[in-house]
């Protein structure tokens, strides 16, 4: 069972938990539990044998799979792509997509959405250090 839950909040940063990603089910929302501005991270779970119930592209974001357990195939464009732990999905918002679990385990995913073209800085670009 999830334990989804706002830890802490403050004006200038917020905490929160999803529980034991070893037992995770189900899907998460971070911008629904920080009030993310920027970007949406959303936790992901498939039991053996089960998919996404839909195909679906978006309008504007671009996602990222970052696989944390088990296997399967994210369908990209009508192409089978197979994925296991380890693996990293870079997804343009006008491709059409979906995802099943093909192994024996759950197939437990993060998936990150930001606006297609808007990353102007990143780290190295971005970071200040501090004294």
């Amino acid at each position: 069972m999830n334990k989804t839950e706002l830890v802490k909040s403050t004006e200038g940063y917020s905490v929160a938990t999803v529980g034991n990603l070893a037992s995770f089910e189900g899907k998460a929302f971070v911008k629904d539990m920080l009030g993310t501005t920027s970007v949406e991270l959303s936790f992901g779970t498939l039991a053996p044998g089960t998919s996404v119930p839909f195909f679906h592209h978006h309008k504007q974001n671009e996602e990222v799979y970052v696989v944390l357990s088990g296997e399967g195939v994210f369908v990209l464009d009508g192409v089978e792509e197979p994925v296991a732990s380890g693996s990293i999905i870079r997804v343009a918002p006008s491709v059409s997509r979906n995802t099943k679990c093909t192994g024996d385990t759950s197939l437990v995913y993060i998936c990150i959405q930001g606006k297609a073209g808007s990353l102007e800085q990143y780290t190295m670009t971005d970071g200040v250090v501090e004294e």
